[in-house]
């Protein structure tokens, strides 16, 4: 990720050069993980979107369940039977049979068609959470994927610092044993390298655990170098404001859909259960053919053609129903306070993430000023050393820095992207091509 840079010394200069350029050609040959291949895999495997997408399933067929209550119901019944009698005159001994054929058609209940909108919202509201997970996916992703990135540019940073370090100390003591340095130059840059030591360790744990979270998401270990964001972003605003973004995002949001969905669904269920004191008006037609008489007796056969209306009317179920309208106006309520919950943090993460994509991309213009900066600071103390006006402590603060704000401008171009993806799915216009656009601006770091 970062120029490493070593430095030796030979007479009385001090020359720079790249730390690690081997192990940068032995990557470079190694195919690395792309953001698009690894958000592919993670589609794929990650149980919350398998979890959404069945939740999506069921939800449909409980519609398709309600629907079938307005549809007509028919049924087809048989009955044979083997009978044996014992009168007083002598055993009677005779088989039967019995056909049904019933047809029933709801003409009027409003319980039931309210349960069909009922459900028909719930449907909606599951595939709009499904779509708020496919786009917190591929934020997770990134984040994660960043968060790799930026472990490792602060392991390469120290171990570039702790090779500099190193070999500063053994010119050191060189210099020393022959009288052309002092005793406390040596004794400061031992303890530097001792701490750098330190950082080492837990930069390495760092990268790691960064690593286990990344694999947690994709569904495997992800061992593969990964690409690094090239050296400027390719990216153009475009021209949207802090109201505009707000707008969009209490149009399209996935998450506020959702939830009105589940408000919609509430309403159905407070119609659903007020039904519950109309009367309802049921058809039905029957056939039936049999030759079974009253208590199995044999009877000569017959057939029997019925067409009825049933008129049921509610009169008292011991506060039952009222009780069920309470408690759907309850839930009702509680989902309008949950939009209206959401509502307030979907505005506050759109206005966040604004600031956040504007600050961090004017910080990489900025960062990439301070690397030019301490770039030309770092040269500057190498000449001062070769002329005695500086300390080889002062050199090698001067190369930490350096690093340090390579360091800030790698992170400043993670924390844009993060922030352009963060905007984008609070405003409910992530797609696959916006996930795409981030892996663009990916590759080798020169």
């Amino acid at each position: 990720m970062f120029k490493r840079r070593k430095l030796q010394v030979k007479g009385s200069q001090l020359k720079r050069s790249l730390l690690g350029m081997a192990i940068a050609l032995v990557a470079g040959q190694a195919q690395a993980a792309g953001l698009m291949e690894l958000y592919k895999e993670t589609l794929e495997s990650d149980p919350r979107l398998a979890v959404a997408a069945a939740e999506v399933t069921a939800s449909d067929a409980q519609s398709r369940q309600a629907l079938a209550n307005l549809l007509p119901q028919v049924s087809m019944t048989a009955q044979l039977t083997e009978n044996k009698r014992h009168p007083m005159n002598g055993d009677n001994t005779y088989n039967g049979e019995k056909y049904v054929l019933s047809l029933s058609q709801s003409v009027y209940d409003r319980s039931r068609w309210a349960n069909k909108e009922r459900y028909e919202h719930l449907a909606e509201q599951r595939v709009m959470e499904y779509e708020d997970t496919r786009a917190g996916t591929a934020l997770d992703l990134l984040q994660r994927y960043t968060d790799v990135l930026a472990a490792q540019d602060n392991l390469e940073l120290i171990e570039a610092e702790q090779e500099a370090t190193s070999q500063q100390l053994a010119q050191l003591r060189s210099r020393y044993r022959r009288q052309l340095a002092v005793l406390t130059d040596v004794l400061d840059v031992e303890a530097r390298l001792d701490g750098i030591k330190a950082q080492l360790i837990v930069a390495q744990n760092d990268v790691s655990i960064a690593r286990e979270a990344l694999a947690e998401l994709v569904g495997r270990e992800v061992n593969e170098s990964l690409n690094g964001f090239t050296r400027r972003i390719a990216y153009a605003e475009d021209g949207r404001d802090l109201n505009n973004w707000v707008q969009l995002a209490v149009k399209n949001s996935p998450a506020l859909m959702a939830l009105a969905a589940e408000i919609d669904a509430g309403r159905a269920y407070v119609r659903e259960t007020r039904a519950g004191h109309l009367p309802t008006l049921d058809a039905g037609l029957t056939a039936q053919k049999s030759d079974i008489g009253f208590e199995n007796s044999s009877s000569s056969r017959s057939e029997t053609y019925v067409a009825s209306l049933t008129l049921s009317v509610p009169l008292y179920s011991g506060g039952r129903t009222s009780a069920a309208v309470d408690e759907a106006h309850a839930r009702l309520v509680v989902s309008q306070k949950r939009l209206e919950e959401r509502q307030r943090q979907l505005l506050k993460q759109v206005r966040e993430a604004y600031l956040n994509t504007e600050s961090s991309w004017a910080r990489i213009a900025a960062a990439e000023k301070a690397v030019m900066s301490a770039s030309k600071s770092y040269e500057a103390m190498q000449k001062g050393f070769e002329f005695g006006t500086v300390t080889v402590v002062d050199v090698l603060d001067a190369l930490r820095d350096e690093y340090s704000y390579r360091r800030d401008y790698r992170q400043a171009q993670y924390d844009f992207a993060v922030s352009r993806l963060s905007l984008l799915k609070s405003a409910g216009v992530l797609t696959q091509d916006d996930v795409r656009q981030v892996d663009s601006w990916l590759g080798r770091v020169d």
